[in-house]
């Protein structure tokens, strides 16, 4: 406290106006992740080499075949990431989504995903109607 009053009041005011700047950029950056959270897509778009755009759809079709050729109690084995998906657009019962907290649950699922065929097939004809590998 032994600068003038002045000082004081000038580094203040620069203290602020930083503070506010910052404030206001993490709220704009804020409302723009928000944004690009909130548009997410099972139908993405890529250019091939030749420059022509191109739509990739191959998870909306297997949904909506999963939906159309399955019957409609049929229990569905993927990787939790794919849940509630299956959940939304197939209309499907899946055995793991995001909200399973059970991980040794999903450590089974793991195991039954990358073990091999035979003894994967053991567990998984007890779980699962359907399995569905990307």
């Amino acid at each position: 406290y032994n600068e003038s009053r002045w000082n004081r009041k000038v580094t203040a005011f620069v203290f602020l106006l930083v503070f506010l700047a910052c404030g206001f950029e993490f709220i704009s950056y804020c409302w723009m992740v928000a944004d690009h959270m909130s548009q997410a897509s099972i139908i993405l778009q890529s250019k091939l080499s030749t420059g022509e755009e191109v739509l990739i759809d191959d998870y909306r079709e297997a949904y909506w075949w999963l939906r159309d050729a399955t019957p409609q109690d049929s229990r569905v084995m993927a990787w939790w990431d794919y849940g509630y998906q299956i959940n939304g657009v197939a209309n499907r019962t899946t055995l793991a989504d995001g909200n399973t907290w059970n991980h040794e649950h999903i450590a089974l699922i793991g195991r039954c995903l990358t073990g091999a065929e035979r003894e994967s097939h053991e567990v998984i004809r007890h779980l699962a109607d359907y399995v569905l590998v990307w």
